[in-house]
């Protein structure tokens, strides 16, 4: 059995990955909503997508702030340096939209969920990183389906490491193991 497992691994670690990423097909939608968390991924495929013509406004979120950048003296938050992101990508200021909000997948899908109820937005996107689209669409879809907004969850690649061999890097493995935890955690918090 252990020797099975052995010569499987690697199917076993691809299918690990594949189970954590969800990536939609989307035409357009008037507002993608990218998720803090890793403002250089999550920004460089929120403006490829929006060069693209499949997204209006993007809106940033996150009131975390990194302790790396906190080392340095410099106080910006998440959904900041999302914006940053995307501006240095070459999306007009006028169709970016910050709110600094949210420290957790879940704050951020009842702020999303409130903000789409005030304006009456019937369909979204929501920008992550691969690993986090499954959790993404879990809370997403659960919670925005009771109103009838659809709701498109996009993948944005990891700069660092391959999801496809994730173990091959130290910070695939961190990244995976760190999801398998959270999910664990949303299924029995949420």
């Amino acid at each position: 059995m252990f020797s099975a497992a052995y010569l499987g691994r690697f199917t076993i670690f691809e299918k690990m990955a594949e189970y954590l990423m969800v990536n939609d097909d989307i035409t357009y939608v008037d507002y993608a909503f990218v998720l803090s968390g890793n403002a250089l991924d999550r920004g460089q495929k929120a403006a490829e997508l929006y060069h693209e013509g499949k997204f209006g406004k993007l809106i940033c979120l996150g009131a975390n702030q990194s302790n790396d950048l906190k080392t340095l003296g410099i106080d910006t938050l998440e959904s900041e340096l999302t914006q940053i992101q995307l501006l240095k990508g070459g999306v007009p200021s006028g169709d970016i939209l910050l709110f600094p909000v949210g420290t957790s997948t879940a704050e951020e899908a009842d702020f999303v969920l409130e903000f789409c109820v005030q304006k009456g937005i019937r369909e979204i996107a929501v920008v992550s990183s691969s690993f986090h689209t499954k959790r993404v669409e879990q809370v997403f879809k659960k919670l925005f389906q009771g109103e009838g907004i659809t709701v498109s969850v996009i993948s944005a690649p990891s700069s660092i490491y391959d999801e496809s061999r994730w173990w091959e890097n130290e910070y695939g493995l961190i990244a995976l193991n760190n999801e398998y935890l959270k999910q664990l955690y949303y299924f029995f918090k949420y």
